[in-house]
């Protein structure tokens, strides 16, 4: 940045000096070093124009990239005066510390918006009166299954449900429950809208979420907060009863002679007890499981892999009850992004489930399939049992819930956890002689 400086300051001396001594050569008449000398002004003039020109591209070009964030450019020090560079030069890295900051910001709160199971749109408007889209998170395209549009006009076509509420004209915030037919599925859907209007530019941001999985959501925070108190009473209560039955066995054996005869009587009685508040203890442990299910440590399973061990797991009981088991894995080398132990565990749910319901069946029959569809990793577990009852489809992922009389209603309440902690969705469709638990998970 001296050099500039100081060759600036260099040519504006020599011109001066050049027009001092062209003026004394006209003065003279001396016509011919008249004209060299002018021709040596022109050419220091144009030098200096040069810098000077070349000083205004360098921070023209360095304003452009500032003002389209593109701080790919480093500004240098070379082309460019102190008096300039300096400023340029922070607000330049003001500008790009508050890019880098913003963007990081954006991306956290993309995160998180994605995280959530609602279906959210965001969509903004302003002095053209043009809707764009401002975000949309994936939930939002799974559920009404459609394509992650970026774009209004192509977006806009599938949104038919909605129109009244998403017209420039009538953006307000809104509640409604909505009917929604996708893939011939009747469904119902909570829709909301929040109207909002920020720096002149209006904004509408939109949730749709199935009413089911509402209703599911506060009946299981019912449940969970039903069962953690229920817990913490049981195991207040039997903890020190335990501990007084190991203290009287004890005692009994100590002071044999002591009870004569009713030594066989009390020793029952005493065992009795102990045998009962230990199980009661791994009853309440079991259900607690519920409350308490880790964060599922995903990796890549070949689900090919995770039939075959589940089914090497239940191989006895199926062969004890001639259940035949087909399954199908399409394409063989489908992986699943799960974690294993859980969704092993689901599977063997599952399995057990459709095993008791082929109690007494004939030619009783299971099948597994897995495959990808509607851009989902698919796995189905089918039986030709007894079926279940309609009356009771609405409880059968309800926690405590059996209609087995050695059940324990925790089978398929865990699984559905499991399933849900993944990220998927199971759902339940059976009849005299077809049962089907389909399990799905995003790709």
């Amino acid at each position: 940045m001296k050099k500039i400086t100081i060759k600036i300051i260099f040519l504006s001396i020599v011109l001066l000096s050049l027009i001092v001594g062209l003026i004394y050569l006209i003065s003279w008449s001396y016509f011919f070093s008249s004209i060299v000398c002018g021709l040596f002004v022109a050419l220091v003039f144009y030098e200096i124009i040069n810098s000077i020109f070349k000083i205004l591209s360098h921070t023209q070009q360095n304003l452009e990239a500032i003002a389209n964030e593109d701080y790919s450019l480093k500004i240098s020090n070379k082309n460019l005066p102190p008096g300039i560079y300096k400023p340029l030069n922070k607000i330049y890295e003001t500008n790009k510390t508050y890019s880098q900051e913003s963007n990081s910001t954006r991306l956290v709160f993309e995160r998180i918006i994605d995280s959530v199971d609602t279906g959210i749109l965001i969509l903004r408007s302003g002095s053209t009166n043009e809707i764009e889209i401002f975000y949309s998170n994936m939930a939002f395209s799974n559920l009404l299954e459609i394509p992650r549009y970026s774009r209004w006009d192509l977006l806009a076509p599938n949104l038919d449900a909605f129109k009244k509420y998403l017209e420039l004209g009538n953006w307000k915030d809104v509640k409604d429950v909505i009917n929604l037919s996708i893939n011939h599925k009747e469904q119902v859907y909570s829709f909301r809208a929040f109207y909002s209007k920020v720096y002149e530019e209006d904004y509408l941001i939109v949730n749709i979420d199935p009413l089911q999985n509402i209703v599911d959501k506060k009946e299981k925070e019912a449940w969970y907060n039903l069962m953690k108190v229920m817990s913490h009473e049981i195991l207040n209560t039997i903890t020190p009863i335990n501990s007084l039955s190991n203290n009287l066995e004890y005692l009994i054996d100590s002071n044999v002679d002591k009870l004569g005869e009713d030594f066989e009587d009390i020793q029952k009685s005493v065992l009795t007890i102990k045998n009962r508040t230990k199980h009661l203890i791994d009853f309440v442990d079991t259900y607690r499981a519920l409350t308490e299910l880790p964060t599922p440590k995903k990796e890549h399973v070949k689900i090919f892999d995770l039939i075959e061990n589940s089914l090497d797991f239940l191989k006895p009981m199926l062969k004890e009850k001639s259940i035949r088991v087909n399954w199908n894995v399409k394409p063989e080398n489908l992986y699943f992004q799960i974690d294993r132990k859980q969704i092993e565990q689901v599977l063997i749910n599952l399995l057990t489930n459709s095993v008791y319901a082929l109690e007494n069946v004939e030619d009783s029959r299971i099948e597994i399939k897995a495959y990808q569809a509607n851009s989902k990793n698919c796995l189905e577990v089918i039986d030709n049992g007894i079926g279940i009852d309609p009356k009771f489809r609405r409880d059968i992922f309800v926690p405590f819930f059996t209609t087995r009389k050695s059940g324990s209603g925790i089978g398929l309440s865990l699984s559905k956890n499991i399933i849900q902690s993944h990220g998927g969705q199971i759902t339940l469709s059976s009849e005299v002689g077809l049962t089907r638990f389909m399990i799905q998970f995003e790709i």
